[in-house]
């Protein structure tokens, strides 16, 4: 068996196992810790684990909402912790979750930095979870992410705040109406293919600003070329910036969280070409549908903006 883990190995692991009332094997992988996939019965139910033991002591981590996470001291005095599949329906999920952390730890320095990066990576998977059962990003919305990263990027760039203060602005990750607000400016990023010809509009309130904002268009497709580059580049170029500023790090990661990113290998994988930035200014004039335009019966709307008619509105860069 290769030392590489994946998702499909473990789950032809989990296939190959014929008892399931307690059975267990263990995976062949170079790592500090010891690690087996099974099944383990409450009496009620049958559940896919991932099982690690280690020689040291471990402290209690809570479970949550999808997995179910308990902890024994085994009668040679190693210690065990298992990660029991809560939902049929998160099979997938649980399996690329299991890889992850197995994966993500096998660096470790040692067996007790290995239990440390497990038990982070759990919690930072918890996280997830809650707010994204499928633990994967679409494709829609990997693309509106890597938009996003690419602006806070060129707003780190040219600073006219702090790090922490452009960190903060950066409210599409926190389901705002507008992605970037601060105090002199607003920004709703859309991330378009490159060929596109329009922009959708989410929600009446998108625009609907009276102060200084702006439309920002990213044109980006997939793609695998020289100047491509991944979701988990950009991730990485940007905390390499907020190294500085330990709080303004914190919160970005946070953020990056709430949005439903966490660095997988898959997000390394894939590819991208951003081809251009196009920014239009939004004023009184800039052609949009907003809670005072439309009758009192209108609560929602969505709509679509022809982007070849906005160059009286075009920013030039």
């Amino acid at each position: 068996m290769s030392n590489k883990i994946t998702p499909e190995l473990l789950q032809e692991r989990w296939n190959a196992i014929t008892y399931k009332d307690g059975g267990f094997l263990q995976l062949d992988t170079k790592h500090h810790l010891e690690w087996h996939v099974g099944y383990m019965s409450n009496g009620e139910n049958i559940r896919k684990t991932l099982l690690l033991i280690s020689k040291l002591p471990i402290g209690s981590v809570e479970s949550s909402k999808s997995m179910e996470v308990t902890r024994r001291r085994k009668e040679d005095n190693r210690w065990t912790l298992a990660f029991e599949l809560i939902s049929d329906e998160q099979q997938s999920v649980f399996a690329t979750f299991c890889c992850d952390v197995i994966e993500y730890s096998r660096y470790a320095k040692d067996e007790a930095n290995a239990l440390l990066y497990v038990i982070n990576r759990y919690k930072h998977w918890s996280r997830l979870l809650k707010s994204q059962s499928k633990g994967l990003m679409d494709e829609s919305k990997r693309k509106g992410l890597l938009g996003e990263l690419l602006f806070l990027e060129t707003k780190l760039a040219t600073p006219l705040h702090g790090c922490l203060e452009i960190v903060q602005g950066w409210a599409g990750a926190d389901s705002a109406d507008q992605d970037f607000m601060y105090v002199d400016s607003w920004h709703e990023i859309k991330t378009v293919a490159i060929s596109a010809s329009k922009v959708t509009i989410s929600s009446l309130e998108q625009l609907d600003r009276t102060d200084y904002g702006e439309l920002v268009v990213m044109r980006i497709d997939c793609a695998d070329r020289e100047d491509s580059i991944s979701l988990n580049e950009v991730v990485n170029r940007i905390k390499e910036v907020l190294a500085v500023d330990i709080d303004a790090l914190e919160l970005f990661e946070s953020k990056l969280t709430a949005y439903g990113y966490i660095d997988l290998r898959e997000y390394s994988e894939q590819k991208y070409y951003h081809a251009a930035t196009q920014k239009y200014q939004v004023n009184s004039t800039f052609p949009r549908i907003t809670s005072s335009s439309v009758s009192v019966a209108i609560t929602s709307a969505q709509y679509e903006i022809s982007l070849p008619t906005l160059e009286e509105w075009r920013i030039i860069i």
